[in-house]
């Protein structure tokens, strides 16, 4: 008998969940799972906004050779870490992260004239910032009218780039934020980075599928007034929510934000011909993945996701063998991208945030990144008093993520914790302390950082060899000013008549390959270090002197972490429980009183 004739009879694999999904491996490439719907070639111009995913679209599009549109490039001769405390060439507009449809109707509403921007500046001790992008620059300005006049040239680059953009990349983010009553919407809850929360001027909103819809919808059409052939791209972030002021639990917070934008992309996909959708959210969310892309906190996106999900956006442009996604900012010639991915410090950060405001009075105080938390830890399994610990990230560290302060010393930009972390350790660098200012040791690895350092010394150098032999003083010269900002700190210390330790890192990147062919340059960028240091009157200790280790020969490979980061991760940062003991042990003749 003939089997009656249906719709679902002669479809293709790729309409089956058992032959599409079900019976392929996960880690396999989707075949046809996109197309694009109009003609993208390198020529084509690309500009790239959103949340943080679409980052990666941007950084890839770079790595291919793509006309990615860059409108507001950065001044010439910024060194890596302004470039990143800048917020330089990480996304088309220099705006940050624009989470909401919200926020990108509002800058193009600015950047075309449509609207006018409020006057609202945010002050906090004594610099000022930019309410609707409060993390660029990280540092802030100095006075609240650079604040207007820089907003106002990056609405003029943003009108600017409109006219010559052919596809326009939006990720969308959230559905969820804050605004304030007047209407203005902003990238983050206030007071959880900069400025003050106020129950009446601060109201949050969560859009819905038809109002994200509405939105977007009246986006696209005015960028089309600008630009009529310009072509539309929209993806979905699969990062989950941090939190939810919904009053709800996070995790259904996360799928209701995900299902609300994932429907509003693809009914504008449905009902415009310039829309089109990558389905980045799919790829490493779906149930097909079963969660390997993403690391132990089930949120942050593994490299490996990564790099799938741009395969298949290269599978669709026709690239059968796309190069390694390229990281949003490059931390240079090979070393790994710095900042939230480094291992084991979210964990270091929550440890030292616990302990705030438990301070007992010491002698003895850790100043610096993850390090000092290991350190910290190994000082209280030998019973020794101190206070601090991390304070900051290295990457934080390294990209300046502080202002300097008379009193304060510094005010650490990186985050509230970081802010009261630093608060609590106040006491112990005032005058009245009850141990006497001759009895204090800091202990500190400000100033090296050599996992995010090194790439960037290494491309100055193969910069100066193309002149010739590089003379100490030219490469004393390269340290100073490159941690110009991070040496006021120490000499600020120094100041108050404290001794001050400073501790080069651990010789563990020789564990990762990554960094193996940097390792003369984290020796050389040391050496740098130490002589500097001294020069202000700090103690500087080499540690793989004080261990008796020569150079990255292997004979570190005892002190290794055997186990994994937070993360899931191999930590080639730290070293092991072990090698933090031993390390307080040779250091206490050195410490004297103060680890008594």
């Amino acid at each position: 008998m003939q089997q009656p004739s249906h719709p679902y009879r002669d479809l293709p694999d790729t309409a089956y969940w058992k032959t599409a999904v079900a019976n392929r491996p996960a880690s396999q490439p989707y075949a046809g799972l996109w197309t694009p719907r109009f003609e993208i070639r390198p020529d084509t111009r690309f500009a790239t906004a959103g949340s943080c995913f679409a980052q990666l679209i941007s950084g890839w599009l770079r790595s291919q050779g793509y006309a990615w549109v860059d409108a507001e490039p950065a001044p010439d001769g910024l060194a890596q870490a302004e470039l990143e405390a800048g917020g330089w060439g990480v996304f088309s507009f220099r705006t940050a992260n624009i989470y909401t449809v919200a926020q990108l109707q509002q800058w193009v509403s600015w950047a075309l004239g449509d609207a006018t921007p409020p006057d609202e500046v945010w002050e906090e001790d004594g610099r000022y910032f930019d309410p609707f992008r409060p993390t660029i620059p990280a540092q802030g300005y100095g006075t609240a009218d650079e604040v207007r006049q820089a907003r106002a040239h990056t609405l003029t680059c943003i009108r600017d780039a409109l006219q010559r953009i052919d596809v326009f990349v939006f990720t969308l983010g959230l559905n969820e934020g804050w605004k304030h009553v007047d209407g203005h919407a902003y990238p983050m809850c206030p007071g959880t980075v900069r400025g003050r929360f106020d129950a009446q001027r601060h109201r949050f909103f969560s859009d819905d599928t038809d109002q994200v819809v509405g939105r977007l919808n009246a986006t696209l059409d005015r960028l089309r007034e600008v630009r009529p052939d310009m072509r539309f791209l929209l993806t979905v972030s699969p990062v989950p929510l941090t939190a939810t002021a919904s009053g709800g639990h996070v995790l259904t917070a996360t799928l209701h934000a995900k299902s609300v934008l994932r429907a509003a992309a693809g009914a504008l996909l449905a009902r415009r011909d310039d829309v089109d959708y990558f389905p980045s959210y799919e790829l490493i969310a779906g149930p097909q993945s079963g969660g390997r892309y993403y690391e132990a906190n089930l949120r942050s996106v593994r490299r490996e996701g990564v790099e799938f999900v741009m395969r298949h956006f290269a599978a669709g442009l026709g690239i059968a063998a796309p190069s390694a996604v390229a990281a949003p900012v490059v931390a240079g010639a090979g070393a790994p991208q710095a900042g939230d991915d480094e291992p084991s410090c979210e964990e270091a950060l929550l440890e030292a945030f616990a302990q705030s405001g438990k301070a007992p009075v010491a002698g003895l105080c850790l100043l610096g990144d993850s390090h000092m938390t290991f350190l910290s830890r190994a000082l209280k399994r030998a019973g020794i008093a101190h206070v601090g610990s991390m304070i900051m990230r290295g990457g934080a560290w390294y990209r300046n993520l502080f202002h300097l302060d008379a009193e304060e010393l510094f005010v650490p930009l990186e985050g509230a914790k970081s802010r009261r972390i630093w608060s609590d350790l106040q006491p112990f660098f005032a005058p009245d302390y009850p141990v006497p200012v001759a009895d204090r040791v800091v202990v500190s690895n400000i100033g090296l950082h050599t996992h995010v350092a090194a790439g960037p010394f290494a491309e100055w150098v193969a910069g100066e060899l193309k002149s010739g032999p590089i003379d100490t003083e030219k490469a004393l010269a390269y340290y100073r000013r490159i941690n110009r900002e991070r040496l006021r700190v120490i000499e600020a210390v120094r100041a108050r008549g404290l001794r001050v330790l400073v501790l080069t890192d651990p010789p563990m990147q020789s564990r990762n390959p990554a960094m193996r062919p940097l390792l003369p340059m984290v020796e050389a960028y040391e050496s740098l270090a130490l002589h500097v240091l001294a020069g202000l009157g700090c103690e500087p200790v080499s540690v793989r002197e004080l261990m008796g280790i020569s150079g990255f020969d292997g004979s570190e490979a005892r002190y290794y972490r055997t186990d994994l980061d937070e993360n899931g991760n191999v930590d080639w940062i730290h070293g092991c429980e072990a090698w933090y003991n031993d390390v307080l042990a040779a250091l206490r003749p050195t410490l004297g009183q103060a680890a008594a």
